[in-house]
C-alpha cells in the first residue's frame, strides 16, 4: 500500500486544467480479494446533491465566485503518503500545469443542474476573497461533501466496467490493499469541450 497512490484522496479529475474531464471509465483486470471480500473500492460523492443541500446562505456567498485549483496541492499530499515514490514537481512541471480558476457552482452540461465544483484534492482558495474567509468556506464545503447520503462505494469484481460522471462527482480510491495484493485497472477518460455552452456558465 502506498507504492501506487493513483486516485487516492478526494478529487475531481482534471479540475486543475482548463480542459476538464466529462467522464471516466475503469475496467477491472485484477481485483485484490481478502477473506472472500474485495478490497480497493472506489468511492464517489454526488455534487448535484451536495449543491442542492447547501444552505441558502452559503449558496449566496459562493454564487458567481470562482476558485483556484492547483495540481501541486494534490501532488504534495500524495508525496506525504507512506511509501510514496513521488519526487517534488520540477519548475518545468509546474509551468506545464499552472493553477487555474474554475466556477464554484457549475451548470452541468448534460443535466443542466447546478453542481458544487470544489474538491479537497485540488481546490486551494476562492478568488478575490479574504484568505481567512476563503479557507473557512472551503472547509465548510469539503465537510459538507462528507454526508453519508452523498456517498456511493463501488466494490470491485474482476471484469467490472464502471463509467462515472466526472464533472458531477468527486471520487477516491481506497488503498486498503497490500503490495502483494495486485490491483490492476484499465482507464479511459472522456474530455469535455466548449461545445457545451453550460461548461462556461
Amino acid at each position: 500500500m502506498g507504492l501506487n497512490d493513483a486516485g487516492q484522496g478526494w478529487h475531481t479529475d482534471m479540475s486543475y486544467s482548463k480542459d476538464i474531464a466529462l467522464a471516466n471509465v475503469l475496467h477491472a483486470q485484477r481485483v485484490p480479494v481478502r477473506n472472500g471480500k474485495s478490497v480497493g473500492e472506489t468511492q464517489f460523492r454526488n455534487m448535484h446533491a451536495a449543491y442542492d443541500e447547501l444552505p441558502d446562505s452559503i449558496k449566496h456567498r459562493i454564487e458567481g465566485r470562482t476558485a483556484t485549483h492547483d495540481f501541486e496541492k494534490f501532488w504534495e499530499e500524495m508525496r506525504k503518503r507512506p511509501g510514496s515514490r513521488r519526487a517534488k514537481l520540477t519548475e518545468e512541471q509546474k509551468r506545464r500545469k499552472p493553477p487555474v480558476s474554475q466556477p464554484l457552482v457549475r451548470v452541468h452540461p448534460l443535466t443542466g443542474r447546478n453542481i458544487l465544483y470544489a474538491n479537497p484534492g485540488y481546490t486551494i482558495s476562492i478568488d478575490g476573497m479574504d484568505p481567512q474567509e476563503s479557507g473557512s468556506i472551503l472547509d465548510y464545503l469539503f465537510r459538507h461533501q462528507e454526508r453519508a447520503d452523498f456517498l456511493y462505494a463501488h466494490h470491485w469484481a474482476e471484469g467490472d466496467v464502471l463509467m462515472w460522471d466526472n464533472i458531477g462527482t468527486v471520487h477516491n480510491a481506497v488503498a486498503d490493499y497490500l503490495p502483494d495484493e495486485p490491483r490492476y485497472m484499465r482507464r479511459a477518460q472522456v474530455m469535455a469541450t466548449l461545445d457545451y455552452p453550460a461548461l462556461v456558465a
